[in-house]
């Protein structure tokens, strides 16, 4: 059985992979987004004119929110631990320190993380449509 602080290092490391993960889907979401926005030759050009540019444009967005959340999260991580470190300096304390609970910035670390999240989701589902749409079958021609 595995340690309360190999517990705690595992945590801390999937979480770094996770946040990387997620700023790797976020770049990859823009550059989706932008290269079907300024796409310039046929066939792609033709396709991309079946979807809305609307469409691309909240792929785009919600693609840099994701980005500014995953770095707003770890200011205010960074904040959650100079509060806990220097509590624990003042009161002397070197082991079992805890971060505060109710501090603004543990609170906001907690939202943030999850709120990428849900903007990846959104995302995914937005690339879902735009896939969909991109690929449908060209309407035919009449003559």
């Amino acid at each position: 059985m595995p340690t309360l602080d190999e517990v705690y290092s595992r945590k801390k490391e999937a979480s770094g992979q996770v946040s990387t993960q997620t700023r790797t889907l976020a770049f990859g979401f823009l550059a989706i987004a932008w290269s079907l926005l300024t796409v310039h030759d046929d066939p792609l050009k033709t396709m991309a004119g079946r979807v809305p540019s609307c469409l691309l444009l909240t792929l785009a967005t919600i693609s840099v929110l994701v980005l500014v959340l995953d770095m707003l999260q770890y200011v205010a991580l960074t904040k959650m631990a100079e509060s806990a470190y220097h509590k624990a300096e003042n009161t002397g304390q070197k082991e079992n320190v805890l971060y505060d609970k109710d501090s603004c910035a543990y609170k906001a670390q907690a939202f943030l993380y999850h709120a990428k999240f849900y903007l990846l989701v959104a995302g995914f589902l937005a690339l879902i449509a735009i896939f969909v749409l991109l690929f449908l079958p060209a309407p035919a021609v009449s003559k």
